[in-house]
């Protein structure tokens, strides 16, 4: 069954800040939103999505 992380949880989960995650929404990063509800992440497709738009994990995130 597929989990369905918060904005908190994927930051937690990735390592990462909110500031990141805005700038990964921004440039792009695929994420779901029902009508008046918070913004949810699919960490597959995170995970796709950042290696596809060139980002590799180091110690952090970067291009």
């Amino acid at each position: 069954m597929t989990k369905y992380l918060t904005g908190k949880e994927l930051c937690k989960a990735l390592g990462i800040s909110t500031t990141l995650l805005y700038k990964f929404r921004k440039a792009g990063m695929s994420y779901h939103q029902l009508p008046g509800g918070r913004p949810f992440y699919l960490i597959d497709q995170v995970l796709v999505w950042l290696r596809k738009a060139g980002y590799h994990q180091e110690k952090v995130w970067t291009k």
